[in-house]
């Protein structure tokens, strides 16, 4: 079979020019005929893309699922299990404490309820999907053993049949569940403290203030030109009457990506204090931030393009599924992630979208004080009230069935109920109750046709993800979608709050208030996780606190310095920015004035030439090695961490400082500054227009000796590993592996199923290219591994489980196509369903 090698070349009308072409080849399957009825026509491309044509959208989306049992089974089962927390009934007793945070954390009868509101319409959507699906399904379990992928035979079990609830709680849990639940106030607590027990209360909460800042006027933002709140950052005095925080209960996950099981286990807390330790909180799931967006209008050779790379992780098989809906009433092309129900990057031929994780604080903790006479009640305004509570039963494979207590209070889920404490804690999720919304809004854009209504039908998203719009004439807009609380003035967002109902939300802000543009006035986009706006406040997050040291930077200097403003050229931005460095350039220039007039010896010297004569870019040679500039780089980061906080932190909380962030360990979706260097960034900003930091970590030495004195001492330990010749100072680039876990450590393939790539790269777990011609889009994209991915029963990989990975690789990309007239022409297969209804 022929690759295809996207070729992006510098006219509107014709992209590929020097592409193989495709034979239009086509191999007829039989009919899969369960009843009379729409037919429904499944197209394959060369790289196994299905193209879904029927009459209506309960058509498209029969054979939509179809296809996604066809190649994503094993992926899917485990999908829908981790969404309702059923792992432990098919894997074993290691998965209960998973389910128990799952069934006990989220109101998943919620997903139910609001599914038994849908209308018709939107209801045909799900419907649609889980029919064509159980038809894949009975197809498989007619031959088990001779048809089910490989992971059903190894871990022992039959894929179950899915229904309307199931296809919604999927999107729940990869969207609301992941990327609009993230919160450390727990964590920031317990850390307040600790500073708080070594520094006293008035140094600790300056310090405290130091580290986790909600505004920063240098701040790179998507929105220009708001202005920066004035905030006075005043202890609030209920922190006195907040019990002593161990933290949030975490995933803690083995280097396969495996669940090992839960941070409530002592053993367990240190082994996952260890890994951000060593690998930063970039490598867990529970933190890393997600996805990079870039759009140019006015190019030389289009009236617009855009590129996105949603940094999902990499799994096998992988995190994006890439298809065409065409009918009913949808006409578009693209992927999504995890095969959702909707397309997350796509194009309908008169605009196109995509979106990144906004990381905007959609969530709060609260402590709630139990009733010493009965832990079944908290005070509430002047009152004891009663727990909503039911009963959880937990099917365990060869083992007995747990039963556990599920609690919710005023504000929401109960996610520690601790009587010999004397307190409960709960989160308040903004977005709880209305996560099909969402989904819907999703959904139904790829039926907008242009900017206007498709950014009214945003503000119908409850969840806290950018979102990016482009039509056919390169006109651009971008909205930071969700709903948000309205705090009151005395409670602190970064940090839990008494849940006695003085500090309840006052309500949700109107969309009115979420920063968005249309038409920005500089002719592009770009978005890297960064915050929206400079009005809008960071999460309580401790590893997306919002400043001048931002990744973001990265992109809007290539953006800002392309001289041929060409699709190729804003293209090629990828390539750089996968392998940038996002410590160093914000510290090197300090760097160079530190060590200007130091008396410093010759190897000192000569590391610091290397450094600046270095391009930052993490790229291996041949061999798989980094060049001698990046190994400098790291050992002076963090040496110059070390030399920084360490005394003023102790041990018990080094972890939150002592990562750098770098690529020489596994890490995980993507890879940003270091919480460290926001910190110090921060403070060189402060020193530098002559005002005086609230906490000097530098103890009143100046920050110059500091930054000379680690510098001579990272060179003076590499000196005593590797010898005097710095040109032999090269570290080993760890490969990059998608491993056969999914987000939450469930084993979405066999064990040993997995792929790798030579090194890291910070990029998209895929990358589209949509180009705008006036008349429509030309689309691009690659999906690694592959299409595929699962291995069948014999043990051989199934069909397209990793033809992308040399296009991934290669920065190439394939076509996408869109009209019938191409996805015909290019089809290697075409088979014909007909739905039950």
């Amino acid at each position: 079979m022929s690759k295809i090698k996207a070729c992006f070349f510098l006219t509107l009308a014709i992209f590929l020019a020097s592409c193989s072409s495709l034979p239009a080849r086509v191999e007829t399957a039989p009919d899969r005929s369960v009843d009379s009825g729409e037919a429904v026509t499944v197209y394959r491309d060369a790289f196994g893309t299905p193209h879904i044509f029927a009459d209506s959208n309960y058509g498209v989306f029969f054979g939509y699922g179809y296809s996604v049992a066809e190649d994503r089974l094993f992926q899917m089962e485990m999908l829908r299990r981790t969404a309702w927390g059923t792992v432990s009934a098919v894997l074993g007793e290691r998965y209960a404490p998973l389910d128990t945070m799952l069934r006990t954390h989220y109101h998943l009868d919620s997903i139910r309820s609001q599914v038994a509101q849908l209308d018709e319409r939107d209801r045909a959507i799900l419907q649609g999907y889980a029919d064509g699906f159980n038809a894949k399904v009975r197809e498989l379990t007619a031959d088990p053993e001779q048809m089910l992928p490989k992971p059903f035979i190894d871990y022992d079990f039959t894929p179950s049949e899915w229904s309307a609830n199931d296809v919604a709680a999927i999107f729940v849990a990869a969207i609301a569940f992941r990327y609009a639940d993230f919160n450390s106030e727990r964590d920031n607590l317990g850390f307040l403290q600790a500073m708080e027990r070594k520094h006293g209360k008035d140094l600790a909460w300056d310090l405290f203030n130091t580290c986790k800042w909600l505004f920063d006027a240098s701040s790179p933002t998507t929105v220009a030109d708001q202005p920066v709140p004035s905030v006075d950052l005043l202890r609030p005095s209920y922190l006195d009457d907040l019990a002593d925080s161990s933290g949030s209960e975490r995933l803690v996950l083995d280097e396969s990506g495996g669940f090992s099981g839960t941070s409530k286990r002592p053993e367990m807390a240190g082994r996952l204090r260890a890994q951000l330790m060593a690998q930063g909180f970039l490598s867990h799931p529970e933190f890393s931030p997600a996805s990079n967006y870039w759009a140019i209008s006015d190019l030389d050779d289009a009236p617009g393009a855009l590129l996105n790379g949603p940094q999902f992780g990499f799994s096998m098989p992988g995190y994006v599924y890439g298809f065409g809906l065409h009918g009913g009433d949808f006409d578009v092309v693209g992927n999504t992630l995890l095969a959702l129900p909707a397309m997350l990057f796509a194009h309908n031929n008169s605009i196109a979208w995509g979106s990144t994780a906004g990381l905007s604080d959609q969530t709060d903790e609260y402590m709630l004080t139990l009733n010493p006479a009965n832990p079944e009640q908290y005070w509430y305004g002047d009152e004891w009230v009663e727990f909503d509570r039911w009963s959880e039963r937990i099917e365990v494979r060869n083992s007995d069935t747990l039963i556990v207590e599920a609690r919710r209070s005023v504000q929401g889920m109960v996610l520690d109920h601790s009587p010999d404490q004397g307190v409960a804690w709960v989160r308040a999720r903004a977005w709880e109750g209305n996560e099909l919304d969402s989904l819907m809004a999703w959904v139904w854009i790829a039926t907008d046709r242009s900017i206007e209504p498709a950014v009214e039908r945003i503000g119908d998203k409850v969840t806290n993800i950018n979102m990016y719009l482009m039509d056919v004439d390169g006109r651009q807009a971008y909205v930071h979608s969700g709903r948000y609380p309205q705090r009151r003035p005395t409670h602190d967002s970064r940090l839990p709050a008494i849940g006695d109902g003085s500090q309840d939300w006052l309500g949700l802000r109107s969309y009115a208030d979420n920063p968005k543009v249309i038409d920005p006035d500089k002719g592009y986009l770009v978005n890297w996780n960064n915050r929206p706006s400079a009005d809008w406040r960071s999460s309580d997050l401790w590893s997306a606190t919002w400043g001048k040291a931002d990744r973001v930077s990265i992109l809007i200097d290539a953006i800002e310095g392309l001289e041929d403003k060409t699709v190729a050229n804003m293209v090629a931005i990828n390539e750089q920015s996968t392998f940038a460095d996002t410590n160093l350039p914000f510290l090197l220039t300090a760097l160079n004035r530190a060590l200007t007039s130091a008396d410093i010896e010759a190897p000192v010297q000569d590391a610091l030439q290397r450094l600046n004569n270095w391009d930052g870019q993490w790229r291996a040679d041949a061999d798989g090695l980094y060049a001698p500039a990046a190994t400098i780089a790291e050992a002076w980061l963090s040496e110059l961490l070390q030399q920084t906080f360490y005394d003023d932190i102790g041990a018990s909380y080094w972890h939150l400082f002592s990562a750098t962030h770098y690529p020489t360990t596994h890490a995980g979706p993507s890879i940003g500054p270091a919480p460290g260097t926001k910190i110090i960034v921060r403070h060189l900003d402060v020193v530098g227009r002559g005002q005086i930091p609230s906490y000097d970590f530098f103890n009143g030495e100046s920050i110059d000796d500091v930054m000379a004195r680690s510098f001579v001492a990272a060179i003076d330990r590499l000196r005593a590993s590797w010898g005097d010749d710095s040109s032999r100072w090269l570290i080993k680039a760890p490969l990059m592996r998608w491993l056969p876990a999914n987000f939450r450590g469930v084993p979405q393939a066999s064990e040993s199923n997995s792929v790798a790539a030579p090194q890291y790269q910070n990029r998209g777990s895929e990358n589209n290219v949509f180009i705008a011609t006036g008349d429509g889009f030309r689309g691009f994209d690659v999906i690694p591994p592959g299409q595929g991915g699962h291995l069948l029963p014999s043990g051989q990989p199934a069909p397209h489980y990793d033809d992308q990975l040399e296009l991934y690789n290669g920065f190439e990309h394939k076509p996408v196509y869109f009209t019938r007239t191409e996805v015909e022409e290019n089809a290697m297969s075409k088979r014909v369903l007909i739905p039950a209804r």
